[in-house]
Order: structure tokens, then sequence, then C-alpha cells
């Protein structure tokens, strides 16, 4: 049946071919640019705001703990410190913005769900 309408119809054919090689070009485009997961990838320093030390974790670790935690994100409760076991780490970088895009991010999500938002589940 298919073979029957490019046969009637070639441009269908060719048409459909340029599609096909459009859409393979965005795919390597963005898998050799990284696509939204360069960001998650990258490293981020994190400052203890109590003994001063300094730890690397990625972005996208650092994003899943905050992800995880429940609402509202509260801004002077950090990261949580290997060394101590506290919440006083904070990324030398965007910390407000952060919460602000993740808490927006779990509003949305709530919303297109029905209102509920999920909580993690507690041990």
């Amino acid at each position: 049946m298919l073979r029957q309408a490019l046969e009637k119809r070639p441009m269908l054919g060719w048409a459909l071919a340029a599609v096909l090689m459009l859409v393979a070009a965005v795919f390597v485009y963005r898998h050799f640019t990284g696509g939204e997961t360069l960001e998650l990838s990258r490293t981020v320093t994190i400052r203890c705001s109590e003994t001063g030390a300094t730890w690397e974790m990625t972005r996208g670790a650092m994003e899943k703990e905050l992800y995880m935690r429940p609402l509202p994100l509260k801004p002077d409760e950090g990261l949580i410190n290997p060394e101590t076991g506290k919440r006083t780490g904070f990324p030398v970088d965007d910390w407000k913005e952060t919460l602000e895009r993740i808490t927006a991010d779990r509003d949305a999500f709530s919303k297109s769900r029905g209102g509920n938002t999920p909580q993690p589940v507690k041990k």
C-alpha cells in the first residue's frame, strides 16, 4: 500500500526522506552539543557556611537532593556537608535562583497532576 502510494506520488517519498533527515540531524546535533544533560553534568563548588570547607559535586546530584526535599524549600537550609552531616553547604554561585527554579518546576508538576505535590518517602 505504501509502495503503491509512493509510486503514484514520488514527492511524498522525497518529503518523507527530508523529514527523516531533518530529525536525524537534530538528534546528531543534540548528541554532540550535550543537550540538556550538559548543564547537569557540570561540577559545582559547594562551600560550608560553618567551616568554610569546600567540596565539589555535579549539578545533577545537587538538584536531585533538592527535588527530593519537601516543599517549601528553605534558602537557609543548604546541602548536606559530608564531613559534618549538617545542611550547611551552599553553592558558590546561584543558590537562590536554583531554589526558585526547582520550586517553580515542582509547582507546575503539582498543578498538572491535580494539585497533589509528591513528597519524598520518609524512613
